[in-house]
This record gives structure tokens, C-alpha cells and sequence, in this order.
């Protein structure tokens, strides 16, 4: 009877293990974003922060570094700089509004929502104006 169930539960754990791979790959997820080209952006305090997007993607993650986040809090206690307030209030979205800024193929976008994934990574979506295509003109 053991031989018998043996390769069932195998079976089974090989099964849920590759189910759980292939849920980890949604928006939403930090699996997400592998492979995908990354940017490195500083805030005004010297944040430093790494910004994945998926090419054509209106989402992007931010993966703060650990050591970067007290710098930049003890900075901004030195200097008496009240941090910006996030619109979305998830942590991170100032590294995204400045990723934003130095993108020229992000120009008049907004970040719109956010999700806090982890404590060091948060993922954004963007909203951005629709780019204007060739209208044809019929003069008749």
C-alpha cells in the first residue's frame, strides 16, 4: 500500500510546488518583475532605490534599500525636512514620483495607487495620457 501512495503524493507535491511558481508571476507579486530592466533612482536625501518596469507595463515596483531608508530618515531629521506626504500613503511613492520625473517615456504620467508588497518593496500603478495617434482627414 505505501508503494502505491508514494508516487501519488509526489505527484501531488510536484503539482502544488508548480502551481505556486506560476501564482507568483501576477501583478502584485515581487516574482513579477524578474528579468525586467531595473533603473536606480535617488531621492533629495540620497534614498537610494531600485525601480523595475515591465516594458508596456503601467505598473511599477520600487525595492528600497535598508540602509538607504535610515539614511534618509536621519538626513532628513539633520536638515529639518518634513518628508512629502504620499498621495497613495504606501511607503516608497516618492521614489516612484522621481522615477517618474527622469523618464522621458513617463512624461505627464501620475502615480494613481499603491500597494505596500513588503516592508522594502512597494508596487505602483501609473496612469498616463493617451498618446495621440495619426488622425487621417478626409476632405472631400
Amino acid at each position: 500500500m505505501l508503494t502505491r501512495t508514494l508516487p501519488l503524493a509526489l505527484a501531488a507535491a510536484i503539482a502544488a510546488s508548480v502551481s505556486g511558481c506560476a501564482r507568483g508571476t501576477v501583478p502584485g507579486s515581487i516574482s513579477y518583475y524578474v528579468a525586467t530592466p531595473v533603473a536606480l533612482v535617488e531621492t533629495r536625501c540620497g534614498g537610494g532605490y531600485q525601480v523595475y518596469q515591465r516594458p508596456g507595463e503601467p505598473t511599477i515596483l520600487v525595492a528600497a534599500y535598508a540602509v538607504s531608508e535610515a539614511v534618509q530618515t536621519l538626513c532628513e531629521q539633520r536638515r529639518g525636512i518634513v518628508p512629502v506626504p504620499a498621495r497613495t500613503g504606501v511607503r516608497h511613492e516618492e521614489a516612484a514620483v522621481e522615477y517618474i520625473a527622469t523618464r522621458p517615456h513617463l512624461k505627464g504620467c501620475t502615480v494613481v495607487s499603491g500597494l505596500e508588497l513588503t516592508q522594502l518593496h512597494s508596487e505602483f500603478v501609473l496612469a498616463c495620457p493617451a498618446v495621440a495617434t495619426g488622425v487621417v482627414s478626409v476632405k472631400g
